[in-house]
């Protein structure tokens, strides 16, 4: 445990020190304001919402169910079970270019959420799925430069949000392929009645 701990370390050391510049605290800072994701994100799920097809409705459920789970997982419950205090707050010399925070570090509730709603994403847009990855991965690896959070943290946010992320998909998934039975099911019943009545109607006209 002890060598695990020593690694999780290094690795903050490494990207919150080793790579400090002014140009990366402006970007990291930037990527890291989930704001700027709502911003883009809430006028596209609304369009999609009003005008968009079928899976673009279903795509808009998922999200908001992936992301409000996966936020209330990691950032109301997880963090109290293991009241894991922020390196900015542990460590001596850490780097804190966007402020420090009091709140407990593990797991990452903005990896967690990344992980939910990018696998969502990759999932309902498959093509692009490197851009997704590439946002993820990002927003997690701002976390650490900015001094906020441990490499493991990040990493137990993503193992997080994923495996909510990937639950939220199966059970829209099984929601999506029981209404598309239930339709069927319902036209099945609906077609001899619709046979009599044409038969009916051509038995009138012959006669």
């Amino acid at each position: 445990m002890a060598f695990l701990y020593s690694i999780d370390i290094a690795l903050f050391r490494w990207i919150n020190e080793g790579w400090s510049n002014p140009t990366f605290d402006t970007f990291f800072g930037f990527i890291t304001d989930i704001r700027h994701f709502y911003y883009v994100l809430a006028p596209l799920l609304l369009y999609w919402l009003i005008w968009g097809k079928a899976k673009h409705r279903w795509l808009v459920l998922s999200l908001v169910l992936g992301v409000a789970l996966s936020d209330q997982l990691s950032a109301h419950a997880l963090k109290f079970v293991f009241e894991r205090v922020r390196p900015c707050n542990a460590l001596d010399g850490v780097l804190t270019p966007a402020g420090k925070s009091d709140a407990f570090s593990f797991p990452s509730s903005h990896a967690a959420n990344m992980g939910s709603s990018m696998f969502l994403l990759s999932m309902a847009f498959r093509p692009w799925w490197p851009l997704f990855l590439l946002i993820g991965l990002l927003v997690g690896l701002s976390r650490i430069y900015l001094g906020l959070h441990y490499p493991s943290d990040v990493l137990g946010g993503y193992l997080i949000g994923l495996l909510v992320g990937y639950l939220v998909w199966l059970g829209i998934e099984k929601l999506k392929g029981y209404k598309f039975e239930s339709v069927k099911v319902k036209a099945t019943a609906q077609a001899p009645k619709s046979a009599r009545r044409k038969t009916a109607v051509k038995r009138k006209k012959r006669g």
